[in-house]
């Protein structure tokens, strides 16, 4: 790796009692910085470096206490292509909740994006076939959100039922987790993967129900957040293979017959009446 000479490079301190920067210098011909400070305020505060290369932010990891050097400190910069790069997913995990009072399931979907390039990838505009990488999500999908991950929601929009990425995907894994809403009635739930998948894994919220799909095998359980369920697990999942995600319905809800509504209201209705009578006899 060249070093880079003359970059502004920046120390920031984020904790819950305040954000922002600390300090900043340049880095020297062999691309060497140094800072010195003293950590103060919360004890939960992070501290960590930043740099702009090719108008790309890059960053170290959270300094640990003490004198931080090495590999630890370093930041490495990447050149950008808006060109094509090679993409490849190294993980795509679903979790299925079980159904709310609303008769829907809310979903999350994290994927493992790996650049395996040496340069950074760029977007050239912000139109859906300009993004950096894309995803496709079935059309009743509703209330998308964007989790907290490598990718920010502000990189992120969902049209038409595609989720587009405009974020600089530098060399590496980067982390984009999401979620969004499905009517119960949307299971069986087809999931074609677009691309192969190194480790492919689907959590259910349910006891009943059935996740098939090459290579899928269930696993142990686990508890997320105090809450059970169940795990589906592959490796090397082939593109363009299909995953069904099969859970039983929701409960039918019993409908009313309306004569005994109206058998109801006449016996509220001379309850009433007599208790209103029996009121006016005392007076």
């Amino acid at each position: 790796m060249d070093p880079v000479n003359g970059t502004c490079v920046v120390l920031h301190r984020v904790g819950p009692d305040r954000a922002g920067p600390l300090d900043s210098t340049r880095s020297d011909a062999r691309g060497r910085y140094s800072f010195k400070y003293a950590r103060t305020g919360s004890e939960d505060a992070i501290y960590f470096v930043s740099a702009m290369h090719d108008g790309i932010a890059y960053f170290t990891p959270p300094l640990a206490e003490g004198k931080v050097s090495g590999d630890d400190a370093e930041i490495t910069v990447f050149d950008t292509t808006s060109g094509h790069v090679p993409m490849s997913l190294r993980g795509h995990h679903v979790v299925v909740s079980a159904v709310d009072a609303n008769a829907r399931r809310s979903v999350m979907e994290v994927y493992d994006l790996s650049n395996d390039s040496s340069v950074t990838l760029v977007a050239t505009g912000d139109e859906p076939e300009n993004a950096t990488w894309r995803a496709h999500l079935i059309p009743d999908a509703t209330n998308f959100r964007v989790s907290q991950g490598d990718i920010s929601a502000a990189a992120v929009s969902f049209t038409k039922g595609t989720v587009n990425v405009f974020a600089p995907i530098a060399p590496g894994i980067k982390q984009l987790s999401f979620s969004y809403s499905l009517p119960a009635n949307a299971f069986p739930l087809k999931l074609p993967l677009e691309k192969e998948t190194g480790i492919y894994e689907i959590l259910i919220e349910e006891k009943a129900g059935n996740v098939t799909g090459p290579h899928l095998k269930e696993v142990d359980a686990v508890t997320v957040d105090e809450r059970n369920f169940r795990r589906f697990l592959a490796s090397d999942m082939p593109e363009n293979s299909v995953a069904v995600i099969d859970l039983p319905p929701p409960p039918p809800t019993r409908s009313i017959d309306p004569r005994f509504l109206v058998a109801i209201t006449l016996v509220l209705g001379g309850s009433m009446v007599v208790a209103l009578a029996q009121a006016l006899r005392r007076r």
